[in-house]
């Protein structure tokens, strides 16, 4: 398997494109073909934690973001605005609505900022994704 930069990128892509339509299995076997091809990358893992919110599994997704990163370790920011809105869905909405916060006031990644900035305009029943029923 070709697996180069943007062949990766595209198993991501069409991951993603997966779940907005409700093809969660398929997504399910994209995101770890992704992480096969790149297994020290935490993108493919992203990827897997939006689809444990698109089905409806925040404390799955909470707790796979959490395990990325080392007890004490620092996560990326963009890993850590997903875990403040999982957690909010996971019903931890103080601790998730204090990351966002956070992220949102001094992220260094443009799009973890807007990303967490957008999140904490919306209320806690609007984070979860509306999308396709599964079939």
């Amino acid at each position: 398997m070709d697996t180069s930069g943007p062949n990766v990128r595209l198993l991501m892509r069409l991951g993603y494109w997966s779940v907005w339509h409700g093809l969660y299995a398929e997504a399910s076997v994209l995101f770890e073909g992704a992480q096969a091809a790149r297994p020290a990358s935490e993108v493919p893992a992203v990827g897997m934690a939006v689809l444990a919110l698109a089905m409806n599994q925040p404390a799955s997704a909470v707790k796979l973001l959490r395990s990325l990163a080392p007890a004490g370790a620092p996560r990326s920011e963009m890993v850590e605005a997903h875990l403040g809105c999982a957690l909010c869905l996971a019903g931890e909405e103080a601790e998730g609505r204090g990351i966002l916060n956070r992220v949102a006031a001094g992220a260094k990644d443009p799009a973890a900022r807007q990303m967490a900035s957008t999140l904490c305009s919306l209320p806690t029943a609007q984070l979860g994704p509306s999308l396709a029923k599964v079939l």
